[in-house]
């Protein structure tokens, strides 16, 4: 079952009031004005400012504007600094005005196609949002096409919001230009205007502000495949599915056994357990004898000579296709956090995006299909944002072991927001 919250703990109320014959109304403009500060000072993004500032006048004129702070600048591996954006994705659905005359039969919206939501995934960098695809990170551009694809064209204010997943980004310059050869990028919040990046396909480095070097942790080892903060602490796998904690020191601590003999290892959390999906790639790149590494760089290389001079390029003539997955789920830590394979996800779905993994009960999202594993190929942040892969994803179904394209059906559409034309 998905994980519990607030918002489904909102449903909950508004089903058991209409079931009473009454409905709760609550008067928000009449706050006590010592309460308006207080909650602003918890709100961190463009998009938690904006909806505040949306409730109603005195809100509004409670606070002023969002005002982007100084974007930090972190040193990155192929250059001196480079800034950093925050992405989430949120599960979204529109958030019906309250009614003064309950549904006698609550149960029959229940099951309505409009009581399921969408996917939305934005990155806020400085002053500029953008809707980026929520597997791909293709930039989607329909929010400033002349005619909008959806009445309701990016009104957050009418949208019911809950956070699935957050990642991070590095750009060459405010709102400008990704950087390529980036894996992963996370921030972990006992470490202090710090970040953690995966790069050059297998890296683990750490980077502060203000330092002008990255620091290269256990750089006797090329081997990492992906970052994610569990229980409040960075943890990084292996390309062998060992997980390993990395302490104050910045040294790595394992505390899982290594699992799987796939190519490629993907960290997730789902209801506060943690999974490893373990990737097997194309029989182009099984052979473990010769180094990961060679393809990214020569690709990566063969952009930095050639800018994009004749329009957008596809980066995808050297890129290893999925062909397999399985999954493991780590046991109990303080019974030697073994691990157990998964034969099936239930009613969940996983979505392996190119900058963070997240979890979705398939009930709750249009077009979802339950027991399966939606991903892309791709593992370069940078390439992602310029728009340099496929701007489609893929669908594995841990049942049959298929994997189909998300274009091969237009149901998958559904899934995202703006909805297709």
């Amino acid at each position: 079952m998905l994980c519990k919250t607030t918002h489904q703990s909102q449903q909950k109320k508004k089903h058991k009031a209409a079931m009473d014959g009454s409905s709760i109304r609550v008067d928000w403009t009449n706050l006590p004005p010592q309460l308006y500060q207080l909650i602003a000072q918890n709100l961190k993004t463009h998009i938690e400012v904006l909806r505040f500032r949306s409730v109603c006048s005195s809100w509004r004129s409670s606070i002023p504007p969002f005002c982007a702070s100084i974007s930090p600048n972190f040193p990155f591996p192929h250059g001196p600094t480079g800034f950093l954006s925050q992405i989430t994705v949120y599960l979204t659905r529109p958030d019906p005005d309250p009614d003064p005359n309950p549904n006698p039969n609550p149960s029959s919206s229940s099951s309505s196609p409009s009581s399921k939501g969408w996917l939305l995934k934005l990155e806020e960098c400085a002053d500029k949002i953008r809707l980026l695809n929520p597997i791909t990170n293709w930039r989607v551009s329909s929010v400033k096409d002349d005619v909008a694809r959806n009445p309701t064209d990016l009104n957050l204010v009418d949208l019911n919001m809950v956070e699935l997943g957050k990642a991070y980004a590095l750009r060459y310059t405010k709102g400008s230009g990704s950087i390529f050869g980036i894996n992963k990028v996370i921030v972990a919040p006992n470490f202090k205007d710090s970040i953690f990046m995966i790069y050059n396909e297998g890296k683990l480095g750490f980077a502060q502000i203000g330092n002008e070097e990255l620091t290269l942790i256990n750089d006797q080892i090329s081997d990492y495949d992906d970052l994610i903060v569990y229980k409040g602490q960075p943890c990084v796998v292996n390309k062998w599915g060992q997980i390993f904690r990395i302490n104050l020191s910045l040294e790595l601590v394992p505390f899982s056994p290594p699992i799987g003999f796939g190519c490629r290892k993907n960290l997730i959390e789902c209801c506060g357990e943690l999974y490893v999906v373990d990737r097997y790639l194309d029989a182009n790149q099984q052979d473990q004898t010769s180094p990961r590494i060679c393809v990214r760089n020569a690709s990566f290389n063969f952009f930095l000579r050639h800018p994009l001079r004749r329009g957008r390029r596809i980066y995808e003539a050297d890129q290893p296709k999925a062909i397999d997955f399985k999954v493991y789920k780590l046991g109990d830590e303080e019974l030697g956090g073994r691990w157990v394979e998964v034969k099936s996800l239930g009613g969940q779905a996983f979505f392996l995006s190119i900058d963070c993994c997240f979890s979705v009960l398939a009930a709750e999202l249009e077009g979802c299909k339950g027991n399966c594993i939606y991903f892309t190929d791709s593992n370069d942040i940078g390439f992602a944002l310029r728009g340099l892969i496929r701007s489609d994803g893929s669908v594995f179904c841990l049942e049959d072991h298929i994997i189909n394209w998300l274009s091969s059906s237009p149901v998958y559409s559904q899934m995202f927001w703006p909805l297709p034309a």
